[in-house]
């Protein structure tokens, strides 16, 4: 009777824990994918423009919308993903499992500065004006902080995860896009470096695929582990 019990109460807590592990792979594909299709649509400021009209041209364009909304989709993935992680079975290491749990945390910065981001359009008429503008102010702020934040978090955890979420050279990379991307802000926004403006699209599409073949390594691992584990009864 004891036994029925405790064999009771291992599923109850077994189960949720499985449904981690099917969710953090599937969200950390469709953040990649989403992030993969908004990064390309991003609107480009037309350096033959004076920059507050530059500036109000890119913000107010329908593309600034459509970007914006997919890469807010995919930031909602990630944060998905990475608390479904640090609440799964996966084996990490304690310094990738406090890294994963980092990143979920800034995810969800990262997720609030997607909102100012995408809703930066509001401002279009203020800035082709000179005037204030809240929410593109904000998202430039917040991303100085917080895109580092995340992605150097994200960076940890690719490479203290070694093997366990994907090939090692994939985490290196993935790592290497993550920081790249994060660094973007202070170094093209802030310091007004704009030949390093590669660093956008590049950091993002490396990071992006990190993600990505992350999540489909893990529905495959799993799979796997579930046809051996069907076969062995």
């Amino acid at each position: 009777m004891m036994q029925t019990a405790s064999m009771g109460a291992t599923a109850e807590t077994t189960t949720p824990r499985q449904a981690r592990d099917n969710v953090w792979p599937a969200a950390f594909i469709a953040g990649g994918v989403l992030f993969l299709i908004g990064g390309p649509l991003h609107p480009s400021e037309d350096p033959g423009l004076p920059e507050a009209q530059a500036t109000a041209d890119m913000i107010g364009s329908t593309a600034w919308i459509s970007s914006h909304s997919l890469l807010l989709l995919a930031s909602i993935g990630f944060l998905i993903g990475l608390f479904a992680l640090t609440r799964s079975r996966m084996p990490l290491s304690t310094a990738a499992q406090r890294a994963a749990l980092v990143a979920a945390i800034a995810g969800v910065l990262f997720v609030v500065e997607g909102v100012f981001h995408l809703a930066a359009f509001a401002d279009d008429d203020a800035a082709r004006a000179g005037a204030a503008t809240p929410f593109l102010s904000t998202h430039m702020v917040m991303s100085l902080i917080v895109y580092p934040l995340f992605t150097f978090a994200v960076a940890a955890l690719a490479v203290l995860s070694g093997r366990l979420l994907t090939h090692p050279a994939v985490g290196v990379i993935g790592a290497i896009g993550a920081v790249t991307f994060g660094l973007a802000p202070a170094l093209v926004g802030l310091a007004g470096i704009e030949s390093l403006d590669w660093m956008f699209p590049v950091g993002g599409i490396l990071m992006a695929l990190w993600f990505t073949v992350a999540g489909v390594t893990g529905l495959i691992r799993g799979s796997a582990r579930r046809s051996a584990a069907t076969s062995a009864r």
